[in-house]
C-alpha cells in the first residue's frame, strides 16, 4: 500500500465516521479503542497502529481491507527483461 492509499484509507474512515454522525470518541467506544487512535486513523498516522485496530474500525462500517495488484513487475519478470537487455 503507498503513502496515497495510506491518506485514502484515513479520509475513507473520517467520511463514513462523519456520514454516520458520530463523533470521534463515539467511533472509539463503538470499536473498543481509544479516541486519539481514532484521530491517528483519520489523519493516517500508522506509526503504532496495527492492522486487527484498523479491520476492527472498518467491520463497524461493513468495510474490509483487501489484496490487490498494484500493477507493478514480479521480481521473475525484472530478471527476465534484465537478462534480455543483458543479451541484446
Amino acid at each position: 500500500m503507498n503513502n496515497d492509499s495510506f491518506s485514502e484509507l484515513g479520509q475513507q474512515l473520517r467520511r463514513l465516521r462523519k456520514q454516520k454522525s458520530w463523533s470521534q470518541q463515539q467511533l472509539a467506544d463503538f470499536s473498543g479503542l481509544d479516541r486519539t487512535t481514532i484521530g491517528a486513523l483519520e489523519r493516517s498516522d500508522y506509526s503504532d497502529i496495527g492492522i486487527r485496530k484498523i479491520q476492527r474500525v472498518l467491520d463497524l462500517f461493513g468495510k474490509r481491507l483487501i489484496l490487490a495488484d498494484a500493477g507493478l513487475p514480479m521480481l521473475e519478470q525484472l530478471q527476465a527483461t534484465a537478462k534480455q537487455q543483458g543479451s541484446d
